[in-house]
């Protein structure tokens, strides 16, 4: 377990070793147990690996991530020949389903290689109206509903799979791709980086939070490395002021523990500026940082639980059990 006060040194090696560039008299214990934390010990191998600084780690250290990274790779085999049997069933029903987050780079990448990143599950997205028609072909494939709605499921797999419907605001619209007979739709880079930034930033509440989703964060700057993201044409779709401040702030840790490169503009306004260092001070000091991060968990909750859930119409203990599962929730956050 990481100790509180090394939290700041575990996380600058780890992002340094993500970069490619392994710091000196790193405590690998801490960083490996941050990475552990955050799904990224795959991807921290890979990128030193790529960069020829693998071996720069102690034997132990190195022999310990490949592992990792390793059996990572045979569950991702695992994760993408289960995905495209279910797209295959989709398509004998003329359905070309929305490929979503992780299962977009399981599927684009070569057939000898698979991306080191972790990836929990499978989300599909398909028209509303053929909803019925696509569960029906997931349920003929063995698939049931796992409790608590969170997806379907089969015992032989190497993760679930959650199957949405498309919803018509889209930020940009997906287009067709076909490969090893197989149809799919690949949503755009930007609205890739959309979905991340609005699920991470919004939904679950990080920018006011003050969290960071480290893995995504990574996603985001490999995503801004690899393909033309504009990010100006992103920040003008967003709905209102609060949305753009998010993103901002995104941009902003992007830049600050990638070297993203960001319009300026997006790193020079106050609030801006005064929310990226409380999510960067709470994730380096966690003990000094606490009340930010509570007054943050107790604003978010408030909000969410008032406006969300309808406190009216539910009982004081379900209200209370949302309110802590909201405030105590560690995940994958930093």
């Amino acid at each position: 377990m990481i100790s509180r006060g090394n939290r700041g040194n575990a996380l600058e090696a780890l992002v340094a070793g993500l970069r490619g560039t392994p710091t000196d008299r790193a405590d690998w214990q801490a960083v490996i147990a941050l990475a552990n934390r955050t799904l990224l010990t795959p991807d921290l191998f890979s990128s030193l690996a790529r960069a020829g600084q693998i071996h720069q780690l102690p034997e132990d250290v190195r022999e310990y991530l490949r592992f990792v990274h390793d059996c990572n790779r045979e569950r991702n085999l695992r994760l993408r020949t289960q995905l495209g049997e279910a797209v295959a069933a989709l398509n004998r029903s003329d359905i070309s389903p929305l490929l979503l987050k992780g299962a977009v780079p399981l599927f684009l990448s070569p057939a000898g290689l698979v991306p080191s990143r972790m990836t929990s599950d499978l989300d599909l997205a398909v028209n509303p109206r053929q909803e019925t028609v696509a569960r029906d072909c997931l349920e003929e494939l063995g698939y049931v509903d796992v409790a608590g709605g969170r997806g379907m499921a089969r015992q032989q797999d190497a993760g679930m799979l959650e199957l949405r419907s498309t919803r018509a605001d889209c930020y940009q619209p997906p287009k067709l791709i076909q490969r090893h007979g197989l149809r799919v739709k690949i949503p755009p880079a930007q609205s890739r980086a959309m979905h991340w930034m609005v699920h991470d930033l919004l939904k679950e509440g990080d920018y006011w939070r003050g969290r960071i989703d480290l893995r995504h964060l990574h996603d985001l700057a490999r995503l801004a490395e690899n393909e033309d993201v504009d990010w100006m044409s992103l920040h003008g779709s967003m709905s209102d002021r609060s949305a753009r401040n998010a993103l901002e702030t995104q941009l902003l840790a992007m830049h600050h523990f990638f070297g993203t490169r960001i319009p300026a503009k997006c790193a020079k306004r106050p609030i801006v500026r005064f929310q990226h260092w409380r999510r960067v001070f709470t994730a380096t000091h966690p003990i000094i940082g606490a009340p930010l991060r509570l007054a943050g968990n107790l604003m978010w909750g408030i909000w969410r639980f008032s406006r969300a859930y309808g406190l009216a119409r539910r009982g004081p203990l379900d209200v209370l059990r949302r309110i802590a599962r909201t405030l105590f929730d560690p995940r994958t956050k930093i």
